[in-house]
């Protein structure tokens, strides 16, 4: 969004305690201490109309929300005016007096006042009170009597009539129905300073409010008027200060530096740099920030996507997603603050900073010809409105000390200047398919997930689903083949090479055993077994028939969808406890086909249940500490474990002993020969506990995190078992590559999608970043610093399931969370934040995310014994699943029924059915 200073009025007051008019076509101001001037906006160096009644200054002007007619009311001591601007014109061409309709008489001093929806209504703030006033006569509606401090402001909801919200220096807001006659809500003392400013949303029913210490806060106005998001202004403008201290510092380092012992006021000035420093080591503790008060609030919404017109054909892949991507990912509203030194653009979506226009640095001014920048001094009031076409946003500042209003223009984002979308990534991937060139900024990296044909000349896109083929020395084109043994006909014909003399079966020195494979001692050679009578029950056909059965089931399996138009799981279907000594639940995962389900322990063992949950599961124990995580295969055969004691075990489902351990950093081949021991120098074990591990690349690969590394394995896997030595496996694994992150120490948590084929691996670090893996190139693509404000303990990507589809663009989407800081969804083409959820419990302890297979729901666990339901396009969670005893540390969706299994920290599941 484009900011551009229009044009500076002068006034007869200072305006910094006066509420301007606005409403993107006129604006008003005093023109004189009785008299108010409107000023057109589209030619703002005409001569005002000037409208004259008041005999005291006016201190609160409002527009209506209608454009024609446009209503205006003006208020101050004596009188509360409503004018007609378009009559009052054309009465002042005719050459007659102006007359307005006279509402309310000697009210008192008004703070503020405001409109209805339908410009019926006035309400006025006066002292604690706030006035229902008739807009067409002198009338008085209703009085709202309740706070008890000045009333600073007071706004209709644009969804309901007759709904009022109002905010005082008591701190607190309160809503009230007028058409009722009732009081809807009253808050609590929220904060600590008054609140001073307040906007509705008009795309969604929320509102926003600011006090005094730079904070904002907004509301729901659907459901129990909750708390959805804080944003802390104050917070952010002392980071970016200190940004601009960095920088200036950097700058000034480096150029020459002059060492001088002289005092400060005898040091000589070389050159500018030089003069700056001094100016500034002169100045240390007396300078001054501008405060950082929220004056003004104002949801900028975006103009509705325009279809194309037009009757020519158009292929199917240039078409957008006719899905709730499109909303999910559509152009988001913008908050913008207005605080004494600064105008602050928040995403509303994300309630992320894109833009802050300081007041220090100039803005650029199309309507000055001596120069083409603009400083704009310290405000002490703000007021904005769009434009009736919504496309520009006009502020109003008014100044703190001095008489004059500048007048801003804030150019609001299209879908056509929106660089982000994902119409300009297909266009890439149509550009590469038919050879087109493709402009690159210089900087960019070559990696695998680039939409182009040559690396070095194309614009970096980063996807989970990549159209670049494996580069020829891709790690991902690594594997593991076991040796075969050479054939005994082989030996015999190879020179050279003598033959061992082949000694008769006999009956000596043999194992006392009843397994079939070894005879036992002590008795000769028995003839062989014969069958006495075996009658034929026509076995080939019930084998077939058995094979046919199985067929038939498969089909059937592959024919079953996902119900993409299923209500969120809400209602309790099953209950049961894990173990019968209480023990948390770390991780929980559903197995791809939706049959089994895995728990991770904290009493070092694994669980295993069959769907649906009926009876006892299977116990896999194996480790010596705590179960961190387990992670199915994507054929359902294979389970992998991770734990405190430094190892991960791969398991089969159907046998409780582990078929391969990962317990040493570069592989296992010296481990299992005879039970040796790796040596230390060469092959050491893991130096900290795996906290994560997952299958890759379809089965192809294991991942595991250990401290700061991230560990790739290539592996194979034999289920054959020596009856006399059980301990040893034939089941090898090798290091492919060790990844280590670029500032972090330690890996919070990774993620990374085996259902499919994709090159992407995200981390996260301990310092608060998120790093982007590409495995086709083996390297870091990218890297988002501060992505929270805590350390991201759960990445969970969409992936969908086996029984459901998704467009490409669903499939970048990923969810990030971390301790007090909510959860952030996040779109990998753009590196950035689309939506911020808050609402949930989450202070100390890890809860896990799950993406519903519809990808219009996720879940997540909180503290407060509760998971809770979000919906991806709103802000605030749907449900509250209550009744747990203890904190839920865990979430997964079965991936073909609209189901939901919950796991807590006493050992006990839940599991929630949309029916």
């Amino acid at each position: 969004m484009s900011t551009f200073h229009e044009h500076t009025v002068r006034t007869a007051f200072c305006p910094s305690h006066l509420q301007m008019g606005c409403n993107g076509v006129y604006f008003a101001l005093p023109y004189t201490k009785t008299a108010i001037g409107v000023w057109s906006l589209q030619s703002l160096t005409s001569m005002p109309l000037e409208l004259v009644a008041h005999r005291k200054g006016v201190t609160a002007i409002a527009f209506g929300k209608s454009y024609n007619p446009t209503s205006l009311c003006t208020a101050a001591e004596d009188y509360v005016i409503v004018w007609n601007v378009e009559k009052a014109r054309a009465t002042y061409d005719a050459g007659q007096q102006i007359r307005g309709q006279i509402i309310g008489q000697r009210l008192g001093y008004i703070q503020y006042a405001s409109f209805s929806p339908d410009d019926m209504l006035v309400a006025v703030c006066i002292e604690k009170d706030v006035l229902i006033l008739d807009s067409n006569q002198e009338r008085l509606d209703t009085t709202l009597d309740g706070h008890t401090a000045r009333v600073t402001c007071a706004e209709f909801s644009p969804h309901q009539e007759a709904t009022v919200v109002s905010i005082s220096d008591d701190r607190t807001f309160k809503i009230w129905d007028i058409s009722k006659g009732c009081l809807l809500f009253q808050s609590t003392i929220i904060s600590a300073s008054p609140f001073l400013s307040l906007s509705m949303d008009p795309a969604n029913e929320h509102f926003a409010v600011g006090t005094s210490d730079g904070q904002i806060r907004v509301y729901d106005m659907v459901e129990d008027y909750r708390l959805l998001h804080h944003v802390d202004v104050a917070k952010i403008l002392r980071r970016k200060r200190e940004a601009d201290e960095e920088l200036k510092k950097a700058a000034a380092n480096a150029g020459p530096k002059t060492i001088s012992s002289q005092p400060l006021w005898k040091k000589p000035v070389d050159n500018d740099t030089d003069g700056e420093l001094m100016e500034d080591s002169y100045d240390i503790g007396t300078s001054s920030e501008a405060g950082e008060a929220i004056l003004g609030l104002f949801f900028a919404v975006r103009p509705s996507r325009s279809r194309p017109s037009g009757n020519h054909p158009k292929a199917t892949f240039l078409m957008p997603d006719e899905s709730h991507m499109d909303e999910l990912l559509d152009i988001a509203p913008t908050l913008l603050i207005g605080t004494p030194g600064a105008i602050l653009h928040i995403n509303a979506h994300s309630f992320e900073l894109t833009k802050c226009v300081d007041f220090k640095d100039p803005v650029p001014s199309e309507q000055d010809f001596d120069t083409s920048e603009k400083y704009i001094d310290l405000s002490g009031s703000y007021i904005f409105s769009h434009t009736p076409d919504l496309k520009q946003v006009y502020c109003l500042a008014g100044s703190l000390f001095q008489n004059f209003v500048d007048v801003i223009r804030i150019q609001c984002a299209t879908h056509q200047d929106n660089k982000d979308q994902t119409a300009d990534n297909l266009t890439k991937d149509l550009a590469v398919k038919l050879n087109l060139e493709v402009p690159n900024p210089e900087g960019t990296d070559n990696v695998s997930s680039m939409v182009s044909t040559n690396a070095d000349a194309h614009e970096e896109t980063v996807t989970v689903l990549s159209s670049v083929p494996l580069s020829e020395n891709s790690l991902l084109r690594e594997e593991l083949v076991p040796k075969t043994k050479p054939s005994s006909a082989g030996q015999k014909g190879k020179p050279g090479m003598k033959t061992a003399k082949k000694t008769s079966s006999g009956v000596q020195n043999q194992a006392l055993t009843f397994k079939s494979k070894i005879r036992s001692s002590g008795y000769t050679d028995a003839p062989p077994r014969m069958k006495m009578h075996s009658p034929q029950t026509s076995s080939s056909k019930s084998s077939s028939l058995k094979q046919s059965k199985s067929l038939s089931t498969g089909k059937k399996a592959l024919l079953k969808e996902y119900p993409l138009d299923a209500e969120p799981p809400t209602t309790i279907k099953t209950k049961l406890n894990v173990v019968e000594k209480t023990s948390p639940i770390n991780c929980i995962r559903f197995s791809d086909d939706g049959q089994y389900l895995a728990c991770a322990m904290a009493d070092k063992s694994a669980q295993l249940f069959k769907m649906p949950l009926t009876g006892k599961g299977s116990s896999f124990t194996g480790h010596n500490g705590c179960v961190n995580s387990v992670y199915w295969s994507h054929d359902n055969q294979w389970m992998l474990t991770c734990s405190d004691d430094k190892t991960a075990k791969i398991w089969n489902k159907t046998a409780t002993d582990p078929i391969m351990t990962l317990s040493t950093i570069k592989d296992n081949f010296a481990v299992d020969k005879e039970g040796q021991k790796p040596v230390a120098n060469k092959n050491a074990s893991f130096s900290k506990e795996i906290k994560h591990a997952r299958f890759y690349y379809m089965d192809k690969f294991v991942l595991l995190s250990c401290g700061g590394s991230l560990y790739m394995y290539k592996y194979h896997l034999d289920s054959s078992v020596n009856d006399l030595k059980r301990y040893l496996t034939n089941s090898r694994y090798k290091l492919v590559k060790n990844f280590q992150l670029t500032k972090a120490q330690q890996i919070s948590t990774f993620s990374a999608v085996n259902g499919f084929y994709s090159y992407i691996v995200l981390c996260a670090g301990s310092d608060k970043s998120l790093e982007v893996f590409d495995m086709n190139v083996g390297k870091s693509v990218r890297l988002t610093p501060d992505a929270h404000s805590r350390p991201v303990h759960a990445i969970c990507q969409n992936e969908g399931s086996t029984y459901v589809s998704h467009p490409a663009s669903a499939y970048d989407l990923f969810l990030s969370s971390a301790v007090t800081d909510g959860v952030k969804l996040w779109d990998l083409r753009t590196n950035r934040c689309v939506r911020r959820f808050e609402g949930h419990m989450n202070r100390a302890h890890p809860c896990g995310l799950a993406f519903s297979p519809c990808a219009k729901y996720f879940a997540t666990g909180a503290e407060d014994r509760s998971a809770y339901v979000f919906d991806l396009r709103g802000g605030t969670y749907l449900h509250k699943l209550s009744g747990h005893t203890d904190v839920v540390s865990d979430v997964a969706f079965h991936p073909l029924y609209p189901e939901l299994m919950t796991a807590t920290l006493d050992g006990k599941l839940r599991l929630y059915s949309d029916r």
